[in-house]
């Protein structure tokens, strides 16, 4: 009876090991990069995602959109804005833009990224080398 317990048991571990290995293999890793990398370069790998956090205040009408990318080398996946925690209800407090990108083939594209006003006004920009392999 215990020899029973103990194979499932480690039946199950089995399982649950092969499971989150999968489940990286799949997902791949993100990699996360910010305003400290604008200009630079970052290297990803084949299923990998780019998550890239960019300080913005949506009070000022201003809002992180992509210009430019090559979409069949890293295709952009959903773009959120969280505001920082206001304990006091400040009026203008500010917040992060976090954009994730999914690299889907090998190559490399340069992210271009605009902080706009809706009446296209740029307020600053932002760029990452992204090199998938």
């Amino acid at each position: 009876m215990k020899t029973a317990r103990t194979a499932v048991a480690v039946s199950i571990a089995l399982l649950v090991a092969l499971s989150s290995a999968l489940a990286v293999a799949c997902n791949g890793t993100i990699v996360g990069v910010g305003s400290a990398q604008n200009g630079k370069s970052v290297s990803l790998h084949v299923g990998d995602q780019l998550l890239v956090s960019l300080k913005a205040n949506v009070t000022t009408g201003f809002a992180w959109k992509i210009g430019s990318v090559k979409r069949e080398v890293l295709k952009p996946h959903s773009i959120k804005y969280v505001p920082d925690l206001n304990p006091k209800h400040l009026v203008g407090a500010g917040g992060t833009y976090k954009l994730r990108l999914k690299a889907l083939a090998k190559g490399t594209t340069t992210l271009r990224l605009k902080y706009l006003r809706s009446g296209g006004e740029v307020g600053s920009s932002y760029a990452l080398r992204v090199i998938v392999r």
